[in-house]
């Protein structure tokens, strides 16, 4: 009989930016101690970053089947969680947590982790009541950033300090950084311009991203500016106001978006300036690979991205459109050299901050700690 310990990561389906922490995830366990099943809720193919994981599993769910009362999602479920008799079960994101919750009867795992990205989970007053009634003492939380964990233990849903941990967020600097295309392929494959100074963000195009105030401010920044240019990678239903704005003021040639790239980080370098506006962010991931890519940094003055910048990247109020323009023009006015070196300061930030391995290391030290526990 093995005696590797059995863990579950369970996750609704792949999503580009958490499939790449929820790999890094499986590889924190040593395959000499730990055998880590991966289950997704949604139907779908093995994805290569699966492959670490002794296997990846399909529950063919419906997105709409795990919604609202998860009827069908705790009957496909909960057989599944009987048959396998998991010593640790880790659900990625919340949905996957409180349908972990609604089956507590079914799980014989002693150690439950729920790991959540965002803020705003617990604003409803029926999911702190849900929590509070159904949260026991098998389960530990871990936001994504200090910001989170100090959000969650406010939402007064049950969680504490006692049951809650801090777990950034992190990259694989010498990966992201072997596969990212040099400047000028970046720039091509983008069709960017050759020369000038380009700022850019890289993210959805959805309401809270304020991609919007980023392009008034640039507007405010570039009216008497030339080879001055603003990329935004990524697409979303805000697209056609961005694209009105920017016809109506005639940016065309100053405003490019490319829309969706897969792996869009690879194109990072393309970027003088990376400009992270967004209104509200548990972590961000794009932000980090950005810094890692020696790309400085300019972002919104809200937690976590104040600290994750903190003493090498400009941070300023993106819904001011006069102060998001004046911590471009600070940019703008740099030399070459003054750009490129604050660049390196963000990419050791990350090195010394949020590398890869302190993920891996502090996800293993969390299991192996509660498993002692019990």
């Amino acid at each position: 009989m093995s005696n590797l310990k059995k863990i579950m990561i369970l996750q609704t389906r792949p999503i580009e930016s958490i499939s790449y922490l929820t790999a890094e995830l499986v590889k924190a366990f040593p395959v000499d101690r730990y055998q880590v099943t991966l289950v997704y809720l949604e139907s779908g193919e093995p994805q290569a970053q699966d492959g670490p994981a002794y296997k990846s599993i399909s529950l063919g769910l419906a997105k709409a089947d795990y919604k609202g009362m998860r009827l069908k999602a705790m009957r496909r479920l909960r057989p599944f969680l009987e048959a396998n008799r998991f010593d640790v079960i880790i659900a990625n994101m919340y949905k996957p947590t409180h349908l972990l919750m609604q089956l507590r009867r079914s799980i014989s795992a002693p150690v439950c982790i729920g790991i959540i990205h965002a803020f705003g989970e617990f604003d409803r007053w029926g999911r702190r009541w849900m929590m509070r009634f159904m949260l026991d003492s098998r389960w530990c939380f871990v936001g994504v950033s200090a910001p989170v964990r100090d959000y969650l233990i406010s939402a007064r849903c049950g969680l504490t300090r006692k049951n809650t941990r801090a777990i950034n967020n992190a990259v694989d600097l010498q990966a992201l950084s072997a596969r990212a295309l040099e400047p000028s392929e970046a720039r091509a494959a983008l069709k960017l311009p050759a020369a000038g100074l380009c700022f850019g963000t890289l993210g959805r195009c959805v309401d809270g991203k304020r991609h919007l105030e980023l392009l008034q401010a640039f507007h405010e920044f570039a009216r008497d500016r030339e080879q001055v240019y603003l990329v935004i990678i990524g697409d979303g239903d805000q697209r056609p106001a961005l694209e009105t704005y920017i016809t109506t003021h005639n940016l065309q040639e100053k405003v490019h978006l490319p829309g969706y790239f897969f792996d869009a980080a690879r194109y990072l370098r393309a970027l003088d300036v990376f400009v992270f506006p967004s209104e509200s962010e548990g972590f961000g991931i794009a932000l980090l690979e950005a810094m890692a890519l020696g790309v400085p940094a300019l972002v919104n003055q809200v937690e976590p991205l104040s600290t994750i910048v903190a003493g090498c990247g400009i941070t300023a109020d993106s819904s001011n459109t006069r102060a998001f323009a004046d911590a471009m023009e600070y940019y703008y006015l740099l030399s070459d050299a003054e750009r490129r070196h604050l660049g390196q300061q963000h990419r050791q930030r990350v090195k010394d901050i949020y590398d890869i391995a302190e993920y891996r290391n502090q996800y293993l030290q969390l299991v192996e700690q509660l498993l002692l526990a019990r």
